[in-house]
C-alpha cells in the first residue's frame, strides 16, 4: 500500500537533517537514524519556526504517528528510527505512512475489496442464472427434439401402414385381374370363331385392351424403379422367364419391349384360348 506523495513533515524534517545546519540535530554515523542532542534548540529553533509547536512531546507524537521509533543514548541524547528514514534516499518517505491515513487506506481497500466482492457476487449471480436458462432452453430442445424424434416415428409407421394397405389393395387387384383372365379363357373357349359370335368377340378384344393397358403401367411402374416397388409383379409376369438380370444385359429399351410382349401375347384373344386348351 502506497500514497501519492510523501509527507510534508518529514519532508522538511529530511531536508533540515541534510542541511547540516544545526548541531543538536543530525545523522546517524551509518545515516539509518537521526539523532537530537537539545530538546530546548529544537523546540524553540525548529518546532516553532517550521511546525508550530511548541513541545518535544508533540514532536514524538508526531513521529510515532508515522511509525518512528525511539531509542535514548544517554541522558539528552534522543535517536530516532524508521526503515524508509534513511540519509540520502529521500525518494524513500513516500513509503511512510502515518497510521490515521493508513487507517483511511485500509479502509477504502477494504471497502474496495467489498465492491470487488459485491462485483464478484453479482457477476456470478448472472452468470448462474444465465447458465439456468441456458439449461432450461436446452431441456427445451431436448424436449422439441424428441417430440420430432416421436412424430417422426409414428410417420415411418403410419407409412408402413400404408404400404402394408397398397400392397394388400394391390395383391386383391392381382387376384381379381387373375380371375378375370380365367375367365376370359374360359369364354373364349366356348365362343366359336365365326361370323356369327363377331360381336361376342369384340367385346372380348375391349377386355384384352383394358388389359393391355394395366399391364403398361404395372410395367413402367416395374423398369421405373423396381427396387423400390411396394407390391409383387402382376400374375401375367411373375410366372415368365424374364428377370431382372436378362433386363441388365440386354438394357431398358429391349428388356421393356421383352416384357410388353410377354404380357400382349398372353391377352391376345387367340393366345387366350390356345393357352387355356393347352
Amino acid at each position: 500500500m502506497q500514497q501519492k506523495k510523501s509527507p510534508k513533515f518529514l519532508e522538511k524534517l529530511f531536508d533540515l537533517l541534510e542541511s547540516e545546519e544545526y548541531r543538536f540535530l543530525r545523522w546517524s554515523d551509518d545515516g539509518k537514524s537521526f539523532e537530537v542532542y537539545d530538546i530546548k534548540k529544537l523546540e524553540k529553533q525548529i518546532l516553532k519556526v517550521f511546525y508550530k509547536q511548541k513541545s518535544f512531546a508533540s514532536f514524538i507524537r508526531q513521529l510515532n504517528l508515522y511509525g518512528f521509533k525511539r531509542t535514548k543514548i544517554k541522558r539528552n541524547i534522543n535517536v530516532f528510527t524508521h526503515r524508509y528514514f534513511i540519509q540520502g534516499e529521500k525518494k524513500q518517505l513516500i513509503n511512510i505512512i502515518s497510521q490515521n491515513k493508513l487507517k483511511v487506506l485500509e479502509e477504502l481497500s477494504n471497502q474496495d475489496n467489498n465492491l470487488k466482492h459485491q462485483i464478484y457476487e453479482a457477476e456470478h449471480q448472472q452468470l448462474t442464472e444465465t447458465l439456468k436458462d441456458l439449461q432450461n432452453q436446452q431441456k427445451q430442445i431436448q424436449i422439441k427434439f424428441n417430440e420430432q424424434i416421436h412424430l417422426q416415428m409414428q410417420l415411418k409407421l403410419r407409412i408402413i401402414q400404408i404400404m402394408n394397405q397398397i400392397n394388400t389393395h394391390d395383391i386383391t387387384i392381382n387376384i381379381k385381374a387373375q380371375h378375370s383372365y380365367q375367365l376370359l379363357c374360359k369364354v373364349m373357349q366356348l365362343i366359336p370363331n365365326n361370323e356369327q359370335h363377331k360381336e361376342e368377340l369384340a367385346i372380348i378384344r375391349s377386355i384384352c385392351k383394358v388389359f393391355n393397358e394395366f399391364h403398361l403401367e404395372s410395367i413402367s411402374s416395374y423398369l421405373g424403379s423396381p427396387n423400390d416397388r411396394l407390391t409383387p409383379l402382376p400374375f401375367y409376369l411373375q410366372d415368365s422367364n424374364i428377370s431382372l438380370e436378362i433386363g441388365n444385359q440386354l438394357g431398358q429399351n429391349q428388356f421393356y419391349e421383352l416384357l410388353q410382349n410377354q404380357a400382349t401375347k398372353i391377352f391376345q384373344p387367340s393366345q387366350v384360348k390356345q393357352q387355356f386348351m393347352i
